[in-house]
């Protein structure tokens, strides 16, 4: 059986021949030419979109021009609503039944201005720990309130830690010792990242005791990474006094069919999906969601406005859903 991957290839090349048009034989036909990258996004929001990343100093990922790419489809599903938030509040409602009123979505969002809060350097969308979507909204009490999401099509997990700079990787599986002393045992620590003084600190938002649970390897050495980088930067964005927010919780969004991201490369506590194995070294599993494209797609249709309704058939035409 293919993976996930696989499968969106066949329907993301037809549109790309018989949509935009564009024939290719050689090389990965699921790829645009370089300067044509920009056809990748829906056209009733390209010229508004890259002149927001450009103002906004949002970095495109190098592979913008892959018609595969989860960046291009978040913004294609998500771009179109920074004009009609109301359409958002009805999806909302489902986790946070207290909504009141969206306020504000945007992309690749890293923390109030001038903040770095694992001093990774880089920027938005670049090198730096930024969550693919953020919404802000009121409650019924008038407070502030965000989620910040992370949004997947067709990778097949959440990120390892990189090696590549590592000098002695045999480290990470030894989660005891890593745990006990990370400034020695972890490379990223090592090179100054604050994740595991924000991690051990009596304020994380993690369970320290479930750190060890697998004896052979550091919780984040593989399918947790991206998770735990995320979940922390809710956490410091909701710590933080500068931002302001009553509450800032992390959640995944992703294409129900991409079974691949479902299953760990390595379990958990003896569980293999990661989404339903990471709330449990959460202290508050309240503060993490889960859901799907097609659930989101299903519970907003009924609101869209007459001039989304074009959109709406470019998402389907694109994307089967």
């Amino acid at each position: 059986m293919r993976d996930f991957k696989e499968q969106m290839k066949n329907p993301q090349i037809e549109y790309k021949e018989k949509i935009l048009n564009i024939k290719q034989r050689r090389g990965k036909p699921y790829i645009l030419p370089q300067d044509s990258w920009s056809l990748n996004l829906w056209e009733g929001i390209s010229y508004k979109a890259i002149k927001h990343f450009a103002q906004s100093e949002i970095a495109w990922h190098k592979w913008k021009h892959n018609l595969l790419s989860s960046q291009i489809m978040c913004v294609n599903l998500f771009f179109p609503l920074k004009e009609h938030l109301d359409v958002l509040k009805s999806w909302l409602l489902s986790e946070f039944p207290d909504v009141e009123k969206v306020t504000n979505l945007d992309f690749e969002y890293i923390g109030p201005e001038g903040k770095d809060y694992f001093k990774e350097g880089g920027g938005r969308g670049q090198n730096r720990t930024s969550s693919d979507i953020s919404i802000t909204w009121l409650d019924e009490a008038g407070r502030g309130n965000m989620l910040l999401l992370e949004f997947k099509f067709t990778e097949p997990n959440f990120g390892n830690c990189s090696q590549k700079y590592n000098h002695n990787p045999e480290r990470c599986l030894l989660p005891n010792k890593v745990v006990s002393s990370p400034q020695t045992e972890c490379y990223k620590a090592e090179v100054g990242r604050t994740y595991w003084d924000i991690i051990l600190s009596d304020e994380s938002p993690l369970r320290k005791e479930r750190l060890t649970t697998e004896r052979y390897y550091c919780p984040f050495r593989y399918d947790f990474y991206q998770l735990m980088r995320n979940q922390l930067l809710a956490h410091c964005i909701q710590s933080d006094s500068d931002a302001d927010f009553n509450k800032v919780d992390f959640g995944v969004i992703y294409h129900a069919d991409n079974n691949d991201l479902l299953r760990m490369s390595h379990t958990f506590g003896g569980e293999s999906n990661p989404l339903k194995a990471w709330p449990s070294l959460l202290k508050n599993q309240e503060t993490f969601h889960t859901f799907t494209v097609q659930d989101f797609l299903g519970t907003i249709e009924a609101s869209l406005p007459d001039d989304l309704k074009g959109w709406r058939i470019y998402i389907e035409q694109r994307y089967g859903l």
